[in-house]
């Protein structure tokens, strides 16, 4: 085995380490914002087309943030480079690439990531679910040439699948959340989504086609950035929800995450 992805996984490990320790300070935080949040009165708000799953699941509960200050540092850093760098080179990329080609690109990637959406929906119990994924993989794997087209779009489906993933399938096995977290350019996470994220990369044939772990990020990350505009306008709806971004996203992007498990 190449020395690099030896030291790249080892690092992985130690980072998966941390989080698990991250996830038990995270609890006690939590338990602590609970009494807080009955004091103030205070509530997270909701999302609409969700509210029925949250409630049902008790998901309106306090989101556990014991590194705030360093979960601020990273958005305000996502912030500026989502929009003064990430931003304008994607309006250039835009302007080189088309939509019907960017469309193409990202299909054709949806399609090559099928395997990590059936896998986690086999391992959630949901077997029609799967059965659609694997059924809509090999025709536009066919028909598609390659997944380029989406030729399964057009036909009807059993179940409409959801797109399951690693932190979905942990989180329907029972495990918290833990504390929350925001990853430099990737984001808002948490604990389980983060270790999630570690389970879908050794599922993703992504990982096993290119050898070099190097060129497979490089290749991970211009999938990425294919899709760039439609996850800023997400990124933008989630941050002009209230006066306050930070907390405005992380509160969006935690009740989205839990009303996805509680589905």
């Amino acid at each position: 085995m190449p020395t690099s992805k030896m030291l790249c996984r080892a690092v992985l490990l130690v980072i998966m380490s941390a989080l698990l320790f991250g996830c038990s300070a995270g609890s006690v935080d939590s338990q602590l914002a609970d009494s807080q949040l009955e004091s103030s009165g205070s509530a997270v708000p909701s999302l609409d087309d969700d509210d029925e799953y949250l409630e049902a699941t008790g998901a309106h509960q306090i989101i556990a943030d014991p590194i705030e200050p360093w979960n601020r540092f990273w958005f305000q850093f996502n912030d500026v480079t989502y929009d003064y760098v990430l931003s304008p080179l994607h309006k250039g990329y835009s302007f080189i690439a088309p939509q019907p080609v960017r469309t193409g690109i990202s299909n054709f990637f949806h399609n090559l990531k099928a395997p990590v959406r059936i896998v986690n929906s086999l391992l959630q119990g949901k077997g029609m679910e799967a059965g659609v994924e694997f059924s809509s993989f090999i025709l536009n794997s066919t028909a598609g040439i390659g997944g380029i087209f989406d030729v399964a779009k057009s036909h009807k489906k059993v179940v409409e699948p959801t797109g399951e993933d690693g932190g979905q399938t942990l989180g329907v096995w029972g495990l918290g959340e833990g504390m929350y977290i925001v990853w430099p350019l990737l984001g808002p996470s948490n604990v389980r989504d983060s270790l999630g994220m570690g389970m879908d990369h050794f599922m993703d044939p992504l990982t096993y086609i290119i050898d070099d772990w190097e060129v497979s990020l490089g290749v991970s990350a211009f999938r990425t950035f294919n899709d760039f505009d439609k996850l800023l306008d997400t990124y933008d709806t989630m941050k002009g929800m209230s006066v306050e971004p930070y907390t405005s996203v992380r509160d969006a992007f935690t009740q989205y995450r839990r009303a996805q498990i509680a589905k």
